[in-house]
């Protein structure tokens, strides 16, 4: 699978190559040239995956063997263990009709350990392989105490 920049003036990438990269050239977003067709039946089989195996059916078109399948598998598996609910992504019914998803028991409390948890073992994979390091700044939000 190839990924292109939402700008449209970039050569399409590899997944590793869009791992490494982060944004394209051109400040685009990297998308995939094309989206795998792939019907929920065929991944489950008329069973109830849990959410690493569905993670895992759901990501293994777009890694395109940058990742052999039985690490990545280990790695979807590492990535959601940390989360402190078995289901990993429980929803609570709070009436007739109304549900919520809980994002919000991974090891940050925040939807975006959903996402970052496997990609960052992901990096982290590709970067061995590659034999290369890399470091990683982040920044968070600032937050004001005000004292009264």
């Amino acid at each position: 699978m190839k990924y292109v920049s939402t700008r449209g003036s970039c050569d399409p990438q590899s997944f590793e190559e869009v791992l490494l990269t982060g944004l394209a050239p051109d400040g685009g977003l990297y998308v995939p040239q094309s989206l795998p067709s792939s019907p929920l039946n065929k991944w489950s089989g008329g069973r109830i995956l849990s959410y690493s195996d569905l993670a895992f059916e759901i990501i293994t078109p777009f890694i395109d063997g940058a990742i052999p399948k039985q690490e990545l598998k280990d790695i979807i598996d590492a990535s959601y263990q940390e989360f402190d609910h078995p289901d990993v992504a429980p929803i609570s019914q709070l009436g007739e009709n109304e549900y919520v998803l809980e994002l919000f028991h991974g090891p940050t409390l925040a939807f975006k350990d959903f996402a970052l948890q496997v990609l960052g073992r992901m990096l982290d994979c590709v970067l061995k392989k590659n034999q290369q390091k890399f470091v990683i700044l982040g920044a968070l939000p600032a937050i004001q105490v005000r004292l009264l």
